[in-house]
């Protein structure tokens, strides 16, 4: 039961009454505006602005800056809302999942907001992160009804199995808010099998991957991820040495005499070329 509570009091506010707060998971898309600018002004606002009531009494968006930015752009400063107030991880919880209840979210950031609702939801539900020992718990929607539903929406509206929706959550967690804006801003859009990539990937490509993406240097970011594979080119001499080595620590002291005695001309021309810091003798 999530602890943010509705208040049907407040019905109304003056659009500039509404902070929009700066760490919203989704960014606006100017042309998606157009569209509702379009909407509202044949049809008005169908859906109410969703808002927080916080403890001094300001107002703060929780879902709507699509239709906030329409209405601005429309100079209609008097809007209709429903407004809570609560927690702010069980608030953040109703922005995430207003967010992926939209047909129109791409993959990158249904694996942000799928992720952010698994932190959310267990702030809210701190129990639920509670195992024997201290035992990490794999969040697998069987703690709760609430997620269990949550999780079957998902694969639903996705067509995902529940094992991708895993991998999204594990390459949003993956995803900090630097590489987001970077992936947001490359030139071709992150599918859903260059997320899925990013869940398996070495982290330690994941950065350097994301700014070669984003920079067009390729048309795939999960062509980034794959580690560049370098034959290493061995030195023949260092390997011959290594041989003579090995061949000589594993040789009794007879036969190190017998092969000095052997090599006793080689062996004084190397050392009086060595002392005269000549070139080597052929």
């Amino acid at each position: 039961m999530s602890r943010a509570k509705y208040i049907p009091t407040v019905t109304a506010l003056s659009r500039s009454s509404i902070a929009i707060p700066k760490d919203r998971l989704r960014e606006v898309d100017p042309i998606a505006i157009g569209s509702i600018v379009r909407s509202i002004e044949e049809h008005g606002l169908l859906t109410p602005i969703i808002v927080r009531r916080l403890p001094k009494g300001q107002f703060e968006l929780i879902d709507g800056a699509h239709r906030m930015a329409a209405l601005k752009l429309l100079k209609l400063d008097d809007i209709p809302v429903r407004c809570y107030e609560g927690p702010a991880a069980a608030i953040r919880l109703i922005e995430i999942d207003a967010n992926l209840a939209r047909a129109d979210l791409n993959d990158l950031d249904r694996a942000i907001h799928l992720a952010a609702r698994r932190r959310e939801y267990l702030a809210e539900h701190p129990e639920t992160a509670q195992g024997k020992a201290g035992a990490v718990v794999r969040w697998d929607a069987s703690a709760d009804s609430a997620l269990v539903s949550f999780v079957t929406q998902t694969e639903r509206q996705t067509g995902l199995s529940r094992r991708k929706i895993f991998k999204l959550i594990e390459a949003g967690e993956a995803i900090n808010k630097a590489m987001a804006a970077r992936l947001h801003a490359a030139p071709a859009r992150t599918t859903l099998n260059d997320l899925l990539a990013f869940a398996k990937a070495d982290p330690d490509l994941r950065e350097d991957a994301v700014e070669a993406f984003a920079n067009g240097e390729v048309k795939k970011l999960a062509q980034a991820l794959k580690p560049v594979r370098h034959r290493s080119v061995k030195d023949p001499v260092e390997q011959q040495l290594m041989a003579l080595r090995d061949a000589w620590a594993r040789s009794s002291k007879a036969a190190r005499k017998r092969f000095v005695a052997m090599q006793a001309d080689d062996l004084t021309a190397l050392l009086d070329a060595m002392n005269d810091g000549g070139a080597d003798p052929q």
